[in-house]
Parts: C-alpha cells; structure tokens; sequence
C-alpha cells in the first residue's frame, strides 16, 4: 500500500502516535508524517505510507495555513496552554485595532526566532530537551515568510486569527512576539492547521473514518498518489529507453536536450510514460541535472 493519507490529526496525541495508529490501521510498518503538529493542536497532518516516506521531506517544504487561538492574560514557557506559567495577569487585554494591525504586520519575510521548547538542534541535542533540563537555549533566528496573516474574531479573552506561512515558521513564537508588542502576556489556547500545500482540512480523513473504510477493505481508496501528491512540480515524462537508467540514479540522454529550468526551486518529478513516478530531479551548483531522490 503506497499513497498519502491526509489524516485530520486529533488533539493529545503527538504526531507520532497519529503515525503508530494509521500505521496499526492499515497495517502498513513503513509510515510517517511530513510535518509536526504540537499534541494539542489538530488538523492536517499528511502521513506517506509505503514508498511515498522518500517524498515526506518535499512534503514538509510546502506552505501551510494555520487557524490560531490566542488566550490573553498568562504566559507559558512553551507559548501555549500545555506549559509552565510564567506570567499571569488575569483580566488583561488589548484594544481590537492594535491586535489587528499586530496580526496584519506579520505579512512578509523576516526572520524569527523559535520558541525554545522546538526540535530544533543544538549541539545535537533537541532545543525542547534542553529546556526542559532548564538549560539556556540560545537559537539563532531563522528566515521565514508569511503570505496571509488576518484576524478572524476578538473578544476581552482573546483572539482568533488565520496565517499562511512557509516551512520553518513557528506559531508558539507569537505570543511572545505579539506580547512585546502590545504589552499583555498571552498563549496558544488552540491550534487547527487548515492546509499544507494542496491538503486541504475540508478533504482530511479522522482516524475514526480511516478504520471504519479499513474494516469494510477500503483504505487505499483514501490514499492519494505519490504522482499527485507531487502535482505542483513539473513532470518530465522519461521515454521507455531510459528509465531504467533514472531509476538506478543516472540521467542523461538526449530527451533531456532543451530542458526548460523546473519552476519550485528547481525541481522537477521525473515519471514513466504510464505516469508512474520515478524520482525527483534537480540542477546541481554546476547548473546540470541530477537525481536528487529515487521514488
């Protein structure tokens, strides 16, 4: 069984433990996700299941949408409601215009800096692991961008708002962020991710639906293709004579004379004249084609 399974991710499970139970469900062992969501959030978490995980880290570069909901009046280490408080102010607020124009400055390219309780390594060792030892983690802030960032309700408690982001933009950051800035602490009360690239929430499958359709022999009809779970990069269709040679790692011939250069950061997927998949190609630093990863 081989496919991407969009899975509507429950909240208080990892994301890990979503993988072990589609895995458990399909009774597939070669699974994971393409994307970490926090144990309280929800939402969208694409699981590659059999030969689709050597596409999970194209997966993960994709844009996402999140819907967020901030809680005025606490803050917590890791910048939502699961962690130690640091600050409490109870009935502390901030004007509407203010947390409006705090959310609508976010549109565009700056660099941030992670939330210390993050995957993020240092020194080998996982940022979150060292802030739990209460160790200092000093993370260097990273460049990211934000395409759509706007407020979606407010009231005396708090905030709802939506943001499309790139890879690498970290949500538990915000409420330090926006805290500075408006002078109220506050926290991640809730976290939904609406989309990542073309999976959108609306055509997400929940674990219950997943193992009703497993028990009746239809859970590969909820698996999407490795071919269209790629549709965003230009295909190259490879002439019968050589695929045999992508698919042991080497390209070269004349169907590739007058190449076009691949739009998304120049990568192209590489499939059969029956549309099956056969790798993923890039240029290298010398501007010529490459296998970049085997599918």
């Amino acid at each position: 069984m081989t496919g991407v399974l969009v899975l509507d991710k429950p909240g208080g499970i990892t994301s890990f433990q979503a993988v072990q139970a589609v895995g458990r469900i399909l009774r597939e062992r070669k699974c994971g996700h393409a994307g970490t969501l926090d144990p309280m959030a929800t939402g969208v978490l694409p699981v590659c299941v059999g030969s689709a995980t050597k596409i999970a880290g194209y997966l993960v570069a994709e844009e996402k949408a999140y819907e967020v909901e901030f809680r005025f009046g606490v803050a917590t280490d890791t910048g939502d409601a699961a962690g130690k408080v640091l600050a409490e102010r109870p009935g502390a607020s901030a004007p509407e215009g203010e947390v409006a124009a705090a959310v609508a400055a976010l549109v565009g390219t700056f660099d941030q800096v992670p939330p210390a309780y993050s995957a993020i390594k240092v020194d080998g060792v996982r940022s979150y692991a060292l802030a739990r030892k209460g160790k200092e983690v000093p993370l260097a802030a990273r460049r990211v961008a934000v395409r759509e960032a706007r407020l979606l309700s407010f009231g005396p408690e708090g905030f709802r708002a939506v943001i499309t982001c790139s890879k690498g933009f970290y949500v538990r950051s915000l409420p330090r962020d926006f805290g500075e800035r408006l002078g109220v602490p506050m926290t991640v009360a809730g976290l939904r991710r609406l989309r990542v690239g073309s999976f959108r929430v609306e055509d997400a499958v929940t674990l219950e639906a997943l193992e009703d359709k497993a028990g009746r022999g239809e859970a590969a009809s909820l698996l999407i293709p490795i071919v269209d779970a790629l549709a965003g990069y230009p295909r190259w269709v490879v002439p019968a004579n050589a695929a045999s040679a992508v698919r042991n790692g080497r390209l070269a011939g004349d169907w590739l004379a007058g190449r076009a250069a691949a739009e998304r950061g120049g990568i192209a997927l590489l499939v059969t004249e029956r549309l099956e998949p056969l790798a993923l190609a890039g240029r290298d630093t010398t501007g010529l084609w490459k296998i970049l990863r085997g599918i």
